[in-house]
């Protein structure tokens, strides 16, 4: 990476974009940010990183870390234009949520680019818990490896193609998509029968569920707080498609996938696109006669 190995930019500074970016800042990195929203970045300014002009300062630095809500949105940001200005050693290391295939295209587009997503939300980033998946090519990431460690607990790293470790967060979020109905599915039972959800989420995290998405998803789906979310029902139908897409693509058969397809198009369209994803359970509470008014 060429100049200052502590110089980097950030872009997208959403709730986890921004997460992230503090970690950085933290860490002692000399930190170049731009959000296309304006306002976001005026609290990581506050504690010491340089607000740029537009993308074209933090990829400057050389090393340009992202997180863009959609594969759209990076191909917007990380124009061809804008890669060929880059330095010598460029990389763009992505932790947004994108199709294999998008990685590939990337990979491929003559700059450095490393598959990063993560695993965890903002709260997870802060406490120093998050999880990074990683793949790409040899050279970037050994390049990369003292920044990814400052963002979290622990890397994962998946090897050198670059469409690895997306295909692994996307079958992570399959994962968690699946818990939030079986809490849906669960909860809302409890509900019918006159128990307490709320003592049961504490039962079954203390028991058989121990982590974060049993006990914050569960503790949120029992009280029906969807706000703040940490990641949207809308881009949760984003990454679920994607799920579908990758398993039609590989001829594997998701028993599930068609099911939680109509749960998921029905919380954005009647629910809430922009609540937090775990207010799908909405959809079978009120399939089941209660709910949200």
């Amino acid at each position: 990476m060429p100049g200052t190995a502590r110089r980097v930019g950030f872009i997208g500074l959403g709730r986890m974009g921004s997460a992230l970016a503090g970690r950085l800042l933290d860490a002692g990195y000399d930190l170049t940010v731009w959000s296309r929203s304006a306002g976001r970045a005026d609290e990581l300014v506050a504690r010491g990183a340089t607000l740029g002009d537009g993308p074209e300062d933090a990829i400057a630095t050389g090393a340009v870390f992202s997180m863009l809500s959609t594969e759209e949105a990076v191909r917007q940001v990380f124009t061809t234009e804008r890669l060929r200005a880059a330095p010598e050693g460029f990389v763009h290391v992505n932790h947004a949520t994108v199709s294999p295939g998008a990685a590939r295209e990337f990979a491929a587009s003559g700059a450095g680019y490393l598959s990063a997503p993560v695993v965890g939300r903002p709260e997870a980033v802060v406490a120093g818990k998050l999880a990074v998946l990683v793949s790409g090519r040899p050279d970037l990431r050994a390049a990369a490896a003292p920044m990814l460690a400052a963002l979290g607990r622990r890397v994962w790293d998946f090897g050198d193609s670059a469409d690895a470790a997306p295909t692994a967060k996307i079958s992570v979020n399959y994962l968690i998509i699946h818990a939030l109905q079986a809490l849906s599915e669960s909860i809302t039972l409890l509900e019918h029968a006159g128990l307490d959800a709320g003592r049961f989420v504490e039962m079954i995290t203390d028991s058989v569920f121990p982590g974060p998405v049993y006990r914050g998803y569960g503790e949120a789906i029992a009280t029906a707080t969807f706000t703040p979310p940490g990641f949207t029902t809308k881009l949760g139908l984003k990454d679920l498609n994607l799920a579908l897409d990758v398993a039609g693509g590989l001829g594997v058969d998701l028993a599930t996938g068609a099911a939680l397809h109509d749960v998921f198009t029905t919380a954005v369209e009647q629910i809430g696109a922009d609540l937090d994803w775990a207010g799908i359970a909405e959809v079978t509470r009120r399939r089941s006669g209660g709910g949200l008014p």
